[in-house]
């Protein structure tokens, strides 16, 4: 059976990934965008550069964002099924940060076709290795239901994400906050660090600087290697910025600090629907183990 893939654009893909997911599907591969407004105008997904969009959210531009429609799901589907997929296993990000999951469900249930919806829990970078696990299932001829429970177990189990934002503010505005909430009344007096437990944005620490914030998402990524695979060579760390700068001092030092615990690390530049939500100079960490 010729299975296609479907994920949406805040797994953030390099051009190479995307080829790389194109061979192992048989060209049967397609990314459907969300939508970032800046000052009224309507930008798709990776249209925007990173910095330009940070530089905005300073300077106090009105940012929004809008999900991935039924429509856009619906005509990826088809695009697939027309070019001879048989079936089709979409992934997205987390449900509970956007109503892209139920839009990609919605199409789905449209279409007489096998199709199956997997909810990544994630976003990003964990998004972004839920589809290698995804593509290694097709590429060794399993079958749909097999690939999408196995997808949908690695994400529970094998990824973890953190990350430090610089204020809770974008948070708060784009009711994305879920238990994080309680940190609200003390914003100003914390430096918080935050993650993705089961979709939802939570608080996993709370200290004064954000020197600390980075010396505890350190000790954070050693952590999740520790429980999410027996040997740490089976581990990689994605380090994410809001700016889409590799060398940028908060990246450079926690890439130094995570490689010289001995894990190896790789970046990725935050989607702009994540910077949306989060706001600049937000710095993450995805914790995965190699598919």
């Amino acid at each position: 059976m010729r299975i296609g893939l479907v994920t949406d654009s805040t797994a953030q893909l390099s051009d190479t990934e995307k080829m790389t997911l194109r061979e192992i599907t048989g060209d049967l591969f397609a990314v459907v965008p969300l939508t970032i407004l800046v000052g009224g105008v309507a930008f798709t997904d990776g249209e925007l550069d990173p910095g330009d969009l940070c530089q905005k959210m300073d300077e106090g531009v009105e940012v929004s964002t809008s999900m991935a429609t039924p429509a856009q799901f619906s005509n990826a589907y088809s695009t697939l099924l027309d070019h001879g997929a048989e079936a089709i296993i979409a992934v997205t990000m987390s449900g509970e940060l956007s109503g892209t999951r139920d839009s990609a469900v919605a199409a789905a249930q449209s279409e007489e076709s096998l199709i199956n919806v997997v909810d990544s829990r994630t976003t990003s970078a964990g998004l972004a290795g839920a589809l290698s696990i995804a593509a290694a299932g097709i590429g060794h001829g399993h079958d749909v239901a097999s690939i999408a429970g196995t997808v949908a177990d690695w994400c529970a189990g094998e990824t973890r994400t953190a990350f430090a934002p610089e204020t809770l503010e974008h948070l708060r505005r784009g009711g994305r906050i879920g238990a994080a909430s309680s940190l609200l009344g003390r914003a100003l007096q914390i430096v918080p660090v935050l993650g993705l437990s089961a979709g939802v944005v939570a608080p996993v620490a709370r200290v004064r600087t954000r020197a600390k914030a980075l010396e505890r998402m350190v000790a954070l990524a050693g952590e999740a290697a520790a429980e999410i695979a027996a040997d740490e060579q089976d581990v990689y760390v994605e380090i994410q910025h809001a700016d889409g700068e590799p060398d940028h001092p908060d990246v450079v030092s926690l890439r130094e600090k995570i490689e010289a615990a001995g894990l190896p690390t790789t970046f990725r530049t935050l989607s702009a629907i994540i910077t949306a939500h989060v706001g600049s100079g937000t710095i993450g960490i995805t914790v995965q183990t190699r598919p």
